[in-house]
């Protein structure tokens, strides 16, 4: 069955060309124009990934994404848009996105950034047993006796990295390249704030990390 993608872009023009460079891919696409049309079908067709545009008609697009995330839903989000400067990639990122493509972009550059998405998801079905806790990525959420802590995405995602590097040294620009979407030379804190909230989740005692392990000068390493 081919991944089914929701294209959100009010753009006709762009919406058109985007859907066809996506089914040449082999995705089964559905387009739309707005915020409202993107909420229906994305509660009707339950999709692998979304695409969307920030700057929509009426209700913007990175407010849906907010309520997307509030109501639960944890399906994959690139963000389209101009704003290509870092606070504004911040928040996007914040706003609950996957990724962030700025405009105008290269559409090859877009197909591999949902190809990354995608395959990141289906690494997302593991689950991973660390010390008293049980960790379910694709769920978002760590079991440790009856109580369930919630994952962000993000942590999600971080952590998963991580894990497919297991014993390996990996790289903070690594992480914002592949997990952030960030492309050089961006001072942010954003891994290492993100690796102490998934920490205090994942760890028996986060202050002694058994599985997610500063390497200094370099980055993390994930052991199992």
């Amino acid at each position: 069955m081919k991944p089914r993608i929701l294209l959100v872009e009010d753009t006709f023009a762009l919406r058109v060309a985007v859907s066809a460079s996506l089914r040449a891919a082999g995705y089964d696409v559905t387009a739309v124009g707005s915020a409202e049309e993107a909420r229906e079908e994305a509660e009707r067709a339950s999709p692998a990934l979304v695409v969307l545009d920030w700057m929509l008609p009426g209700e913007q697009g990175i407010d849906l994404l907010r309520g997307w995330r509030a109501a639960g839903l944890r399906v994959p989000v690139i963000l389209l848009t101009a704003r290509d400067a870092v606070p504004d990639r911040v928040a996007g990122l914040g706003a609950g996105a996957n990724d962030y493509v700025v405009k105008p972009f290269a559409t090859e550059e877009l197909l591999a950034r949902v190809a990354v998405q995608l395959r990141d998801r289906a690494a997302l079905g593991a689950r991973l047993r660390l010390s008293d806790r049980d960790v379910d990525l694709a769920r978002e959420v760590v079991h440790l006796g009856a109580e369930e802590i919630s994952l962000t995405t993000q942590e999600a995602r971080c952590l998963a990295y991580l894990a497919e590097r297991a014993g390996r040294n990996v790289d903070r620009e690594d992480l914002l390249r592949d997990v952030w979407g960030y492309r050089g030379g961006v001072v942010t804190r954003s891994v290492d704030n993100t690796v102490l909230r998934l920490r205090a989740k994942i760890e028996p005692d986060p202050a002694r990390p058994r599985h997610v392990l500063t390497v200094q000068g370099v980055g993390y390493r994930f052991e199992p």
